[in-house]
Order: C-alpha cells, then structure tokens, then sequence
C-alpha cells in the first residue's frame, strides 16, 4: 500500500494545495527582477513560453464549472487530426470576422487613431487604415513560412527522425549544390569537422558542432537524440561517398540514429 493511499482524500487535498504554493513559490523567486527583453530569449523557451505555457486559465473555468455542476467532466481529449482540423476551423472563422470589420468601417473610422506611437522600436502611431493595410497581408507572409516547414519537414525526414549526412563534394564553395545550401539554412544543428564548417559557414543559421576524433562518438550521439526530439540535424562531410570516406561517422551515426539519410 503506498503512502498516498493511506490518506483521506482531504489530506490529499491539503497535500496539493502545499504543492501548489511551492510550485508557485518557486516560479515567483525564478521570476524575480527578470528583464523585459530577456524575457522573450531562448533557444528552445524563452521565459515568456513557459508563462504561456503555465497560463492555466481554461483548465481553471473548466474546474470551477465541474465543482458546481455546470459540467460533468473535463472534454475529451482530441487527436492531432481533430485538433487541427478544429484549429483551421477557428482560425477561418476569425479571418471571416476580421473581413467583416473591415467591411464595415466607414471613412471616419478609418481615419481615427488606433495606435499610439512607439519611439523606442522606431514604430510609428497608425490609423484605423494603416493599420488594417499592415495586417492584411500577413496570413500571405506566414503562408509562405508554411509552405517552407512543409517542405523541409519531408526534406529532413522529420517524421523519422533522421539525420541527415550532407556531401559537399571536393571543398569548392561554388559547386555546394543549391539543396544542401537551404538543407543548412534550415538546420537547428550543423556538425562537421573544421574545414567542412568554414565551407559551409555562410549558409548556416542554426547551431554548430564541430567534430574532432576525439569527440565524434560524442557529437553524433547528440545529433541522434536531439533529431528524436524533433529538431532538424546535418552532418556536413567533403568528398564522395561518406559510406567509402567517413566509414568511422557512418557507423557511429547507424548506432546513435533512429534513421540516416545521405543527401
């Protein structure tokens, strides 16, 4: 019998509520004196994230309707396929209301101010008109960041979670092919030894590892584990053929990854 059954469900309750105070006890001394512009850094969350993240507002109505009997119990959880599906759904819903705004407003109403200037980001007050003008692109701008990540979540195998090995060929800078070239600007991880990464430094956007002999156990185990965790991961090498080439690399990266793709 574990020590959590042995208590009444109202020691229980006292129990949480103690790790409740903690937890926030915690997040408000990890929050304190944090600057504003900090706030929003970081290579996988920054602050601002996990306060989103902790942002438990729904959660919180949907208890209070449970504890006075507005509501059974919580919804069931979605699929990833119902969860999109219902996310595209609001998000036409709400572009349909926004062309109905637009639709309505007169010309006095799009004359009026609606936001005020901001000197220290060089942001200029707008109108009403200027700033629907501004905004009514921007679901053409991220359609084109989506047309990218699909892309590139097909190119780096990503549902695999590969890693994928890239030839360079023999070290000239203008035969790199334009492929590999954008393979590298997407990257979150760009390993390869010192001479492949100066070839490669230009295109580069994401992170660097350099593989030495002593280390490259080491670099290409981390690569496998952080492509299991989603991110997209090359291995840059000269030369032909890695198989004939870098036979140790090849190897090592068969052993540490769940799947290895040479481009």
């Amino acid at each position: 019998m574990t020590e959590q059954s042995q208590l009444t469900p109202m020691e229980r309750k006292a129990r949480a509520l103690v790790r409740l105070e903690e937890g926030r006890s915690a997040l408000r001394q990890a929050l304190e004196g944090i600057d504003a512009e900090d706030a929003f850094l970081g290579s996988r969350w920054s602050v601002w994230e996990v306060l989103q993240h902790l942002d438990a507002e729904n959660f919180v109505d949907a208890l209070e309707k449970i504890s006075i009997g507005e509501m059974e119990m919580l919804p069931p959880f979605t699929s990833r396929e119902g969860r999109l599906r219902q996310d595209i759904e609001h998000l036409e819903g709400t572009y349909d209301r926004l062309k109905s705004v637009i639709e309505g407003l007169s010309e006095e109403q799009l004359a009026r101010p609606v936001t005020p200037p901001n000197p220290r980001n060089s942001f200029p007050g707008l109108t009403m008109l200027e700033l629907v003008e501004r905004s009514a692109g921007h679901a053409g701008t991220h359609a084109r960041q989506v047309e990218l990540t699909r892309k590139y979540v097909a190119e780096f195998n990503a549902r695999e979670k590969a890693v994928t090995v890239l030839t360079l060929g023999n070290g000239d800078m203008d035969a790199v092919p334009l492929r590999v070239k954008e393979l590298i600007a997407f990257a979150d991880y760009t390993a390869g030894d010192a001479a492949a990464l100066d070839l490669v430094r230009p295109w580069v956007r994401g992170l660097e590892a350099v593989i030495r002999p002593d280390n490259l156990e080491e670099v290409v185990s981390r690569l496998g584990r952080e492509a299991r965790a989603g991110l997209w991961t090359v291995i840059c090498v000269t030369g032909g053929s890695p198989q004939d080439e870098h036979p140790d690399l090849m190897a090592l990266a068969s052993q540490h990854c769940d799947k290895v793709v040479v481009v």
